[in-house]
């Protein structure tokens, strides 16, 4: 008698096909930038999207977030303060901004209006945690001390 095979299921195949491509891929936002970009993480530079990574940033991924208000004092010294968040379950790119937007809020409050730069996040769709000194330097990369 035949083994069983499981049935073929294009849509599995297809979540995979977009988690390989988004390996080391970072979907990125600053105040400064006209909206999401897509950042190398392993090769440090800013990824020309295309048809491909548009569509695989579309599947639901289980996203890990790093979320910055940036601010500048009076002597020109640079600050961040920052929060690292993961979502427990998959999650589409575009209902992120609700999940995170109350760590935004409070982040931004947190700086004082005179000092405040601007806003950012670095979501990762592999859940990748990130520490303050890779964040500081993506950030750094797209500008987000810029006025």
């Amino acid at each position: 008698m035949a083994k069983v095979r499981k049935k073929y299921n294009k849509f599995t195949q297809l979540a995979r096909f977009a988690d390989h491509q988004l390996k080391n891929i970072l979907v990125c936002y600053t105040d400064n930038l006209k909206g999401c970009v897509l950042f190398d993480n392993k090769e440090r530079y800013i990824v020309k999207p295309n048809k491909v990574l548009i569509a695989s940033v579309g599947f639901p991924h289980q996203w890990s977030c790093y979320v910055g208000a940036f601010g500048r004092t009076a002597l020109g010294e640079e600050y961040m303060k920052s929060e690292q968040i993961f979502t427990n379950s998959k999650y589409y790119q575009e209902d992120l901004a609700p999940l995170f937007e109350e760590h935004h809020m409070k982040l931004m409050q947190s700086i004082p209006d005179h000092q405040r730069c601007g806003v950012g996040w670095i979501a990762s769709p592999k859940g990748i945690e990130l520490t303050e000194k890779e964040a500081g330097e993506i950030f750094n990369k797209l500008g987000a001390w810029d006025e």
